[in-house]
């Protein structure tokens, strides 16, 4: 059960001198409360319970003071022929107010527009509310945070995008489960951190990374079924998955439960436009910015791939450029979008910045496979239908990306084996690769990722270091630490200081001095959450080995992925068959023969 802050809202008055109006105010004041009820994080005291009080004929236990936090008042006025709705937010028992907005509607259409006026002013609501909350548990000290702010502070590192913050994140959402180890959007928000690295970055822990992002979003669905943020978390893992239709259901029930939260909008909209509704999606992309005008930046680059998929790309390209950089394949989405608009110049631009990204986070200096970038890009955007996905390839040729050599080549095309007998070969021949299994043979161009699978295949059942894959020495594997012996000292001793500091400011109620004692002492735990490991101990720099097992894995998994076009079944047998990480290692569940 989510931690809500309890909002008690008013009946509406009408401003208006007209009695007939009546009902309009009162009507619109329900249908508020029932947007806000939407959210998982409020819990709406209705204008009835606190009408009753204000006239006087409930008891003063009944006090809407002595249980909410806040207090939503509003008010509908006709001027001529427009009827304006009027909101504020009073904190309690302060009657300090908040927040406030307003709404305009042409008397003629009011009525059609009063639900969406209601979800907008339940939107805002739900964002200021978390927005207060997330600022308030950022001056307060780690181990005193409570459920729903390590909630927000874990979801709040997620954004940055970094697996150093993924890891903070973790912790947070880890401190959450501690205090009530039923707390669904705790097992969420772990789900959401592993998402991060499965999808995009920790290629080295591929398979552990998949399997704990399943796993958390599934137990998260088990316990709280009805909550909107933990439906949509479960429905883009299954994306990922390639679980289509269970995807789609779990998107759909998200939006069904409230279609008013812009952060489960946006994830939704990312979505449908991977599973083949574009349109949807950037409706969806629209709503979201009119519930959080404020949106992050990604809000933008899932919008972007929605009006690409639409065919409207100069849109695609204005959008995605609202996108501070970090996504490592945005700018091949404004390469294609810029190349099937006509700019050729612009794309090229970009699709050499991608190339760039790509060559130093995703093959670590290595120069990519003719193909390659575009198999990759493929394989991080789950296209539920091929066509989609097929759009990008003509965009990013105009745009200079380099085409697989082997598209058109009628030995890459997989035919009948011959009559040798060789039931299986993995085997280079000069600048190509026969491979053979299961009655099926293809002639592939050499790329890296093969020499991998080479060496693997004829080691079955033996674990082979990724360092040897990537040809590096195993010594000298750049155990630098971040920090040495004397910064600890350093860092400790400013704690303490920071520590007095914050104790004499509460005890001479000195609000500005403590406030940025706490600021201090949360920037040194933040800084030492991505310095230190388990238990405390040092982190060590990014290593060869680090960065040798993030290398081969993408590359091993790139060869799959080509492989998987021509032959399907060597594809399956191999994802099936293989591990990759520190350790990587061949193991079929029955043993099979290769010839070299």
């Amino acid at each position: 059960m989510i931690p809500a802050v309890t909002v008690a809202l008013a009946p509406f008055d009408n401003l208006s001198g007209d009695p007939a109006e009546d009902y309009l105010a009162h009507g619109f004041a329900e249908d508020l409360a029932a947007e806000l009820s939407r959210f998982a994080t409020l819990q709406v005291l209705y204008p009835r319970a606190v009408e009753a009080f204000l006239r006087g004929t409930a008891s003063a236990a009944e006090n809407p003071a002595t249980f909410a936090a806040h207090i939503l008042r509003g008010s509908i006025r006709r001027v001529r022929d427009v009827i304006r709705v009027a909101v504020q937010l009073f904190e309690l028992p302060s009657g300090r107010q908040v927040w406030a907005s307003r709404y305009d509607a042409t008397a003629t259409e009011v009525l059609a527009v009063q639900d969406e006026i209601a979800a907008r002013v339940a939107g805002a609501l739900a964002l200021h509310v978390d927005s207060a909350r997330l600022a308030a548990s950022r001056r307060t000290p780690l181990a005193s945070l409570e459920v729903y702010d390590c909630w927000l502070r874990g979801l709040d590192c997620l954004q940055r995008g970094t697996n150093e913050a993924d890891v903070e994140a973790r912790a947070l959402f880890e401190q959450a489960l501690a205090i009530d180890p039923v707390f669904a959007r705790g097992y969420a928000g772990l789900s959401l951190s592993h998402f991060n690295e499965w999808s995009c970055q920790a290629w080295e822990h591929w398979d552990d990374k998949e399997r704990l992002s399943y796993e958390y979003a599934m137990r998260a669905a088990d316990l709280d079924g009805s909550d909107a943020v933990v439906q949509i978390v479960l429905g883009r893992t299954l994306l990922y998955r390639r679980q289509f239709d269970a995807a789609a259901h779990h998107v759909e029930r998200a939006l069904a439960l409230n279609p008013n939260e812009a952060n489960v909008l946006a994830h939704a909209l990312f979505c449908l436009g991977l599973l083949g509704d574009p349109g949807l999606a950037a409706d969806l992309a629209t709503r979201a910015r009119r519930l959080n005008p404020h949106f992050p930046a990604w809000y933008a680059a899932a919008e972007a791939q929605a009006l690409f998929l639409l065919g409207r790309y100069e849109e695609a390209t204005d959008t995605a450029l609202k996108t501070p950089s970090g996504i490592v394949d945005l700018p091949a989405w404004v390469a294609a979008s810029c190349a099937l608009a006509g700019d050729t110049t612009r794309a090229r631009i970009h699709a050499r910045r991608f190339l760039s990204d790509f060559t130093t986070r995703i093959t670590f200096g290595r120069t990519p496979d003719p193909g390659e970038p575009l198999r990759w890009l493929l394989h991080v955007n789950p296209f539920r239908h091929a066509a989609d996905g097929e759009r990008l390839a003509p965009g990013l040729q105009l745009a200079g990306l380099e085409r697989d050599p082997d598209d058109g080549r009628p030995e890459a095309t997989v035919h009948p084996a011959g009559s040798d007998n060789v039931g299986a070969r993995f085997c280079r021949e000069g600048a190509f690769w026969s491979i053979t299994f299961d009655g099926l043979a293809v002639q592939l161009t050499d790329q890296k990722g093969f020499h991998d699978l080479a060496r693997l295949l004829t080691r079955p059942g033996q674990e082979v270091h990724c360092l040897e894959l990537a040809n590096r020495p195993q010594a000298g594997d750049g155990s630098d630490r971040v920090l040495d012996e004397r910064a600890r000292r350093d860092i400790q001793a400013r704690v303490r200081d920071l520590q007095r500091e914050l104790d004499d400011a509460e005890r001479l109620n000195d609000t500005s001095r403590s406030e940025r004692s706490r600021e201090e002492l949360d920037q040194i735990a933040e800084f030492l959450s991505g310095a230190l490991g388990l238990g405390g101990r040092p982190r060590r720099l990014g290593s060869g080995a680090e960065r040798a097992r993030s290398a081969v894995t993408w590359r091993i998994r790139s060869a799959i992925k080509k492989i998987s076009t021509t032959h399907p079944r060597l594809g399956r047998h191999l994802e099936n068959s293989l591990r990759t990480g520190t350790f990587c290692m061949y193991q079929p569940e029955t043993p099979i023969e290769w010839a070299d």
